[in-house]
């Protein structure tokens, strides 16, 4: 049973610390499995992922940006929820099969139940961004019952896109592409009860993707992104009176979804959470 591995695919993955808790959990249970993160350019994802199929030892794989949507051809088959969003955030093994599956929209899910602790969720929502952590953020909302929703990108187009793709799946949901242009963006935000970012700004450079003026008291934000301590998005939003939290728990979340896919075992979720949190801290010095 030595020698098994399950792989996080992205590019870049060495700011993730999906490797820290996700190993710590493996060994909590005394599970002998390595979780290791490999760096896969756009142009290697078809000759990695023939190679995870290829080896009966990889149980499976987490994929982040920016694999998400494009490795869902490469498999051999998709959930219906992954179907559904139009991303994969984790394969399984099925012999010699990968099934391509998503538990972003779960990990959303859980931390937007934090975040709103038992109250209403907003019936007006901004997201910016278009890629996969959108659609899986997306997903949850609609779930939640979210009834309008704004779609920001930096290229147009895309959003564009994504609208039609939810305007399909549920009809019943007003949705409409927004401009990326800061003014437009701020009265988009601050008629929002809820924003949602995800995209990569911020990811490596704190890089803030709405100005202060887009916050107000009363407000939810989520930021998919994580950082040592907080993001820019968070501590601007927070300043200005809103309710905010990063990627932390959706990570967690999603993670300890896909443990138990993995394992067919509860994911021992405290023991993700001190570990996430020592690394984090470690990063932070």
């Amino acid at each position: 049973m030595s020698g098994r591995r399950i792989l996080l695919l992205g590019h870049p993955v060495e700011h993730s610390l999906s490797p820290a808790f996700q190993q710590a959990a493996f060994d909590s249970i005394g599970l002998p499995v390595t979780y290791e993160a490999m760096d896969v350019a756009p142009a290697d994802l078809a000759r990695v992922v023939a190679e995870l199929r290829a080896d009966p030892l990889v149980m499976g794989a987490n994929v982040t940006v920016p694999h998400k949507e494009k490795i869902a051809p490469l498999l051999d088959s998709l959930t219906d929820e992954a179907v559904q969003i139009g991303a994969v955030n984790t394969i399984t093994r099925a012999g010699s099969r990968l099934v391509g599956r998503n538990t972003d929209a779960a990990g959303f899910r859980g931390a937007l139940n934090g975040l709103l602790d038992g109250r209403r969720t907003p019936r007006h929502a901004l997201v910016l961004g278009a890629g996969g952590a959108a659609k899986a953020a997306i997903s949850a909302l609609v779930t939640a019952g979210v009834a309008q929703i704004s779609i920001a990108n930096r290229h147009l187009a895309r959003a564009e896109r994504l609208v039609a793709e939810v305007r399909k799946a549920s009809p019943h949901l007003t949705v409409r592409a927004a401009p990326w242009h800061e003014g437009l963006l701020i009265e988009e935000a601050q008629i929002a009860g809820l924003v949602v970012h995800a995209t990569t700004l911020g990811l490596s450079d704190g890089a803030l993707p709405l100005p202060a003026a887009a916050f107000r008291a009363g407000q939810f934000v989520i930021d998919v992104v994580y950082a040592p301590g907080e993001t820019a998005l968070v501590h601007t939003a927070r300043a200005a009176g809103a309710e905010a939290i990063d990627g932390r728990e959706m990570l967690l979340l999603q993670g300890a979804a896909a443990f138990e896919l993995w394992t067919g075992r509860p994911a021992p979720l405290e023991v993700m959470r001190a570990a996430f949190d020592a690394a984090a801290g470690h990063a932070q010095k």
